[in-house]
């Protein structure tokens, strides 16, 4: 079963839901190689913007992966950023690197050299000069929190070799290999040195993680200065005139946080908040906003997808139960009997939230990936042909054996509560309907019940969930992230799935400096995922970001684009 064009061409969209009378803004396109956007105009309205997400951030720098984090396009600023058609643009350099020119270099050792002219002019919130010493500052800063178990050493610092300031205006970033990304590094955030570095000179390094710098005494570079952050209450804050790419066209901004959906419902319903993000809204709460609120007056609702759920098949011999599943026939079957449609409308109310591959449709890469892709629909018929050429047929009970292994059972695992619990359960069904002997183990929602050895030792299958950030967590999938005794369990690749040529173009794919090649690299990496069928991938689940018809400006979110980088240029309707 192919999905309808019409449902899909919605998805490739975020389905946006807003009425035509009063359209939202179309999404930005990228700058010309080496410019930025335009400026801001003058701003029109003192209004301030009501946001509201899930939960407060305790520090500028907190991420989370199923929640799109506002609080760093607002209050921080990075060399560059990319559009949601994948190119990178400068924000605070002036010029995004040029390969095979000064400015992008790669050296005969395989190291790399990216270089980045500074804006003139730019300041921190306090009015001091930003340089390129501040930039270069930025790895003692990482260095440090890393050391001090503040952080996790990010995919993409761990290419970074040295950051190096030539001249107040001109940064130098070496990598240890070539890495395409490096065009618009998205993790190098500048510190202000004039703040920070007194405090590591006088030896507070141990103190450096509860400075009231990272919270309520922030200052950065980015579009919104903080004004006031009352802990457990709110932020406020007003538009920084000195922002690289202008003044943003919104003067004030207050955040404020609530882990329920429903009162973050009740506070969009009553005009008390503009917008919702970061999780702050569920599913449900969608469903309701589409009944009561006035999309043809303009307000909208986007639904963007931020991971992947799927189902791991044990590959590790030795742990394998039944073997059978070793078989790619078998795995081939098992996803011919799940009824993906129907399990996506009842969890999301979405049949289009289907996933045949990890790149959501509204990746850059998604049309050259979907030709490739070998599709799995819902079709008993050919999983029971699939059965039968691995040796299973249905008997009088009406499951699957085998004269050599005996009737096919196999152990379904989840996580107990919520929306895991209910994907264990209808997939398992799916599998008894379709005569696969199927049993659910529920383990504890408590990371700290289950061990590393536990998550790589199950012997059939596990639900699971991949986050759709940039490299779409496709390490995963890697030989040399297969963990197992000698490293304590603790590498990636749980399921033990170990593929040659998938291993030789993931390496091609992370070091190739050219977008198109990339994307071929993509396209390839999921021919051989979808033919040999390490996992089954089941829907997207998606993010609600919801806004009133009197803001424009909130674009789609992708996994490669800059979430919310654009939020200079939101803006009151006239």
């Amino acid at each position: 079963m192919r999905y309808g064009s019409r449902s899909l061409a919605a998805f490739l969209f975020l389905v946006t839901l807003a009425g035509c009378a009063s359209p939202p803004a179309r999404p930005t396109e990228a700058p010309p190689s080496g410019q930025a956007p335009a400026a801001a105009p003058a701003v029109v309205s003192n209004r301030t913007l009501n946001i509201i997400m899930r939960v407060e951030p305790q520090t500028m720098l907190e991420g989370s992966v199923d929640r799109s984090a506002v609080h760093k396009p607002l209050f921080t600023a990075n060399l560059g950023a990319w559009s949601l058609q994948e190119a990178p643009y400068p924000v605070l350099a002036e010029a995004i690197p040029q390969l095979n020119t000064d400015t992008w270099r790669v050296l005969p050792d395989g190291r790399m050299e990216t270089v980045y002219r500074l804006r003139a002019g730019l300041t921190w919130h306090d009015g001091t000069p930003l340089t390129a010493d501040d930039v270069a500052f930025t790895k003692r800063v990482a260095l440090t929190r890393i050391e001090r178990g503040l952080d996790q050493p990010s995919a993409e610092y761990r290419q970074v070799e040295d950051i190096v300031a030539a001249d107040p205006r001109t940064v130098i970033i070496r990598w240890k290999e070539p890495y395409w990304q490096a065009a618009a590094p998205v993790d190098v955030i500048p510190f202000p040195r004039h703040i920070l570095e007194p405090v590591l000179d006088q030896g507070q390094a141990d103190a450096f993680g509860t400075l009231a710098y990272w919270n309520t005494e922030w200052i950065g570079a980015g579009p919104f200065r903080v004004d006031r952050w009352e802990r457990g209450a709110f932020i406020e804050a007003s538009a920084f005139d000195g922002f690289a790419l202008g003044r943003p066209k919104i003067s004030r901004i207050r955040v404020t946080w609530n882990n329920d959906p429903n009162v973050s419902l009740t506070h969009l319903l009553a005009g008390d908040a503009d917008i919702a993000l970061d999780g702050a809204l569920r599913f449900d709460q969608a469903s309701t906003l589409r009944q009561q609120w006035n999309l043809a007056a303009g307000d909208t609702i986007q639904l963007n997808p931020t991971s992947l759920r799927y189902i791991q098949i044990q590959a590790r011999p030795s742990y394998v139960t039944p073997r059978a599943l070793l078989d790619v026939r078998v795995r081939r079957a098992l996803q011919h009997m799940i009824d993906r449609p129907t399990l996506a409308e009842t969890m999301l109310e979405d049949r289009s939230m289907v996933a045949d591959t990890i790149p959501p449709p509204t990746a850059f890469s998604f049309p050259a990936v979907d030709r490739v892709t070998t599709k799995y629909p819902f079709d008993l018929r050919r999983a029971e042909q699939l059965m039968a050429e691995a040796g299973y047929t249905r008997g009088a009970d009406g499951f699957y054996s085998s004269l050599s292994e005996g009737r096919f059972k196999v152990e379904v695992r989840g996580v107990s509560g919520g929306q895991e619990e209910q994907d264990t359960t209808i997939v398992t069904n799916y599998f008894q309907t379709a005569g696969i002997d199927g049993s659910i183990l529920l383990l504890p929602s408590s990371s700290r019940a289950v061990d590393d050895k536990m998550k790589g030792t199950f012997p059939g299958l596990t639900l699971n969930n991949n986050t759709l950030q940039r490299g779409l967590g496709l390490n995963k999938w890697l030989t040399t992230n297969i963990g197992g005794p000698d490293d304590n369990w603790v590498g990636g690749n749980r399921m033990g799935w170990s593929n040659a040529e998938f291993d030789r173009i993931y390496n091609l794919w992370v070091r190739t400096l050219e977008p198109a090649q990339a994307t071929e690299y993509m396209a390839q990496l999921m021919k051989v995922l979808s033919e040999e069928l390490p996992h089954l991938p089941l829907y997207y689940n998606f993010q609600v970001v919801a806004h009133t018809g009197a803001l424009r400006g909130p674009q789609p979110i992708t996994p490669d684009s800059t979430r919310f980088g654009n939020v200079h240029e939101w803006e009151w309707r006239s």
